[in-house]
């Protein structure tokens, strides 16, 4: 198994934190983000992990390469023009044809949503904070036990959860979602789209089930995020 991070943000709404520190890096009680999410992943044996990074792309990849000199690290330098679709693709290369895990960097979890995903009997799987609805977050529809729709504009009628930004690909799903991926930034030249909507075309191929969530978890995008990570983490 395999581990794509995606962490080319700006994390504007971060400022001044951010003016110096790539989003990813923020650290909530001493540990950034990044860091956690890598801890999470070696914990769980997974030591194959490539992050793509892009905002002071520099600091990220020497932070994290004096620290975990295995870790691969890609570079976006269209961060700023792009979005996160664009920066899964870039690191594409490093997992295809193999099961891999993928993650947005501005989620702090705990490592036993990785255990719990890796332990999952499905090989396609969203972790889902079932019955939570956050409107800041993609959420997930499921229909006859599969997930059929994730999208940020899902009503709460139709939600099962919040999706955590945390996936299980295999090698057959993998390959469907790199190939929309590659339909909407080569073809279409669409680069500011988000890689939940190449994800939204892939349900409707490949079934994808929702993994409960088996811990903390919370996404970090402004102060107020920060300071609740802060304490449900203290």
């Amino acid at each position: 198994m395999k581990a794509l991070i995606l962490a080319a943000g700006l994390g504007s709404r971060l400022a001044p934190i951010t003016d110096t520190c790539p989003k990813s890096m923020v650290p909530v009680n001493g540990t950034p983000i990044l860091f956690k999410q890598i801890e999470n992943l070696k914990e769980n044996g997974i030591t194959d992990i490539t992050v793509v990074s892009g905002y002071l792309g520099d600091v990220l990849r020497d932070a994290v390469l004096a620290k975990y000199p295995e870790v691969k690290v890609i570079h976006s330098a269209d961060y700023a023009s792009t979005n996160n679709m664009y920066s899964a693709y870039l690191g594409r290369e490093a997992v295809e044809g193999e099961a891999f895990l993928m993650m947005n960097a501005d989620v702090f979890y705990d490592a036993s949503v990785v255990k719990s995903l890796l332990a999952f009997e499905a090989e396609n799987a969203i972790v889902t904070d079932i019955g939570n609805y956050l409107e800041e977050s993609m959420k997930v529809v499921e229909k006859d036990g599969r997930l059929v729709e994730i999208a940020k504009t899902i009503t709460k009628e139709d939600a099962l959860g919040a999706s955590i930004d945390v996936y299980k690909f295999s090698p057959e799903a993998g390959k469907a979602f790199f190939d929309v991926c590659r339909d909407f930034i080569e073809v279409k030249k669409e680069l500011t789209m988000w890689s939940e909507v190449a994800l939204n075309e892939v349900l409707g191929k490949v079934e994808f089930k929702a993994c409960p969530l088996d811990g903390r978890w919370l996404e970090i995008d402004n102060h107020d995020d920060l300071a609740a990570a802060e304490k449900l983490f203290a």
